[in-house]
């Protein structure tokens, strides 16, 4: 077997609005799509003091916005 390069994690960092908005979600839609309230998402958004996302949330919101440095989403075909 061939052995591929190890990806390193990606930083987690406080842009999380403005991935967000990329992703085309709401406050509220990306608070249920995280399986969080509202008020959690908001306080990850907060220009004081922000919440950090887990490293799989923020890995997420890159996929979703488009802007994961190591993969893509690709749509499946329908079967």
């Amino acid at each position: 077997m061939g052995s591929k390069p190890l990806l390193r994690p990606v930083a987690v960092e406080f842009n999380v609005r403005e991935l967000r908005l990329a992703a085309g979600l709401s406050q509220e839609s990306a608070a249920e799509r995280f399986d969080l309230s509202l008020r959690v998402w908001q306080t990850k958004e907060a220009a004081k003091n922000p919440a950090t996302l887990s490293q799989g949330e923020y890995e997420l919101l890159l996929l979703l916005a488009g802007q994961h440095p190591h993969f893509t989403l690709v749509p499946q075909k329908k079967k």
